[in-house]
């Protein structure tokens, strides 16, 4: 249950290990970043940015009565399997300017990050309702034509990919504050 609202069991999970990430997190925590890098702040604003983005996209496929949908290629359809099947994000690939972070999300409005989440969900549940669960809905830049369940998958495998770099960045700021702590 997320935010008092029931979604996919996908989006559980990616709540449920959230919480378990940031768990304890102080705010330098989630704003300290490797030179270069995104901070834990910004990733969260990172992913909050692709979920309004799958729902805005979304919405123009219910309010056109259709869903939009390109041909799939046959290098699209073996990343679709990859991500959906195996989970495994690719690694390397810059993000799109308009999923690119600014500041990032405040720890303390997680509730924005939740929000987009199940607004997504209830989302993508309309568009089954009215175009089947297996129907492909909308293309994915990458992955080419996604159905209902492939999305939930694709925001599943995309979260806990960025998960790791901010487990990394917790854990290397606890290890800096320790080492000064002893010194």
């Amino acid at each position: 249950m997320l935010c008092g609202v029931e979604v996919a069991p996908e989006l559980e999970q990616i709540r449920r290990e959230v919480e378990r990430a940031i768990s304890g997190c102080s705010e330098p925590e989630w704003r300290q970043a490797p030179p270069g890098k995104w901070s834990s702040a910004q990733i969260f604003e990172h992913l909050l940015l692709t979920y309004t983005g799958t729902t805005k996209g979304l919405r123009r496929v219910l309010d056109s009565g259709k869903p939009l949908v390109g041909v799939s290629t046959w290098p699209r359809r073996m990343r679709k399997i990859v991500v959906t099947k195996f989970g495994w994000m690719p690694t390397g690939r810059s993000a799109f300017k308009q999923i690119c972070p600014e500041d990032g999300v405040a720890i303390e409005s997680m509730r924005h990050f939740y929000d987009a989440l199940v607004a997504m969900d209830a989302t993508l549940q309309d568009a089954e309702r009215r175009f089947g669960r297996n129907a492909l809905l909308l293309d994915h830049p990458f992955l080419g034509p996604l159905n209902a369940r492939e999305w939930r998958l694709v925001h599943r495998a995309h979260t806990r990919h960025h998960l790791k770099q901010v487990k990394e960045r917790v854990r290397i700021s606890s290890a800096s504050a320790d080492r000064q702590v002893s010194v």
